[in-house]
């Protein structure tokens, strides 16, 4: 009887970790909005990743739209080819002031 109540419990705290992980990626459109560099930034197909590129004026920057305790993020970041003397390939993130 006890085996099986313990057996029980820990499928379940199993499946509430689980779950508590499985978090949903959203299209970009829904959960970011752009700040500048409207034709450096390409979105995806799916729309739930983008691009961003460098030319010879500026980068690109979004924003996220709801402020965030914990999170996840990634980014691949490829440095240009070639002599490129004063250009700086940097990945910034920031938060937003908790109030």
């Amino acid at each position: 009887m006890v085996d099986s109540v313990v057996f029980v419990l820990t499928a379940l705290l199993v499946a509430v970790a689980a779950a508590a992980f499985d978090v949903p990626a959203i299209p970009f459109d829904e959960g970011y909005s752009q700040l500048f560099g409207e034709g450096n930034l390409v979105r995806s197909p799916d729309g739930r990743s983008v691009r961003i590129m460098l030319n010879r004026y500026s980068g690109s920057g979004f924003i996220s739209s709801d402020s965030y305790l914990h999170g996840f993020f990634s980014a691949s970041i490829k440095l240009p080819a070639g002599y490129t003397a004063g250009v700086v390939v940097a990945f910034y993130v920031s938060s937003h002031k908790l109030e």
